[in-house]
């Protein structure tokens, strides 16, 4: 039964990210967009989840999760490190790990951004390398590639060096693996992408 009500406070949260304030808004406490993120991380852990809540920090600190937002990443995270133990913290740690890894480019390098652990200089060539692995993982053709591809270049704005960093070391795996598992026109398409 405890699974059932935080499945469906669950459902709650991903329904408001999609509409705007309805009543479905008072499955939140009056205040909750002013308790801050650590006193918004205590009050729902106990209702859903440890996997559900690695995915409310990072939606709500992407604003995918409108009326549900995290302000700051790292401290969200880092009192979820806190509060949860044991196979509840494990459980969010894989969460949080693996909804990082699937989104998309320009997403993900929002949240590394956003989490401000990695440095910047090696991020953009880190993503590049990692790139082939979502290429393969979720079975991407030529045109999912470019559209991807062009959104991140977008994300990156006027950090143009994050973009030609993430290009070099996006080559340097194409040149690598190329004649492997990876359709032949990814390595057509890409070789010399810029």
């Amino acid at each position: 039964m405890k699974h059932l009500l935080s499945y469906s406070l669950l459902l709650s949260i991903i329904l408001l990210s999609c509409r705007g304030k309805s009543e479905s808004d008072s499955q939140f406490p009056e205040n909750f967009n002013k308790i801050g993120d650590a006193g918004r991380i205590d009050w729902l852990k106990s209702r859903i989840p440890a996997d559900s809540l690695a995915r409310f920090i990072i939606y709500g600190a992407l604003d995918i999760n409108k009326s549900a937002r995290i302000d700051t990443l790292a401290t969200a995270t880092n009192h979820a490190y806190e509060v949860l133990h044991g196979e509840e913290l494990d459980l969010f740690c894989t969460e949080y790990d693996a909804l990082a890894e699937r989104l998309p480019l320009a997403d993900k390098v929002r949240l590394y951004l956003l989490a401000g652990s990695e440095d910047p200089q090696r991020l953009g060539y880190r993503l590049g390398l990692e790139y082939m692995g979502n290429i393969r993982d979720d079975n991407k053709n030529a045109a999912q590639v470019e559209k991807e591809l062009r959104e991140f270049k977008k994300a990156c704005g006027t950090d143009t060096a994050m973009y030609r960093r993430f290009i070099t070391g996006f080559h340097t795996v194409l040149n690598i693996d190329h004649g492997t598992d990876v359709p032949e026109e990814i390595y057509r398409k890409f070789a010399n992408y810029e």
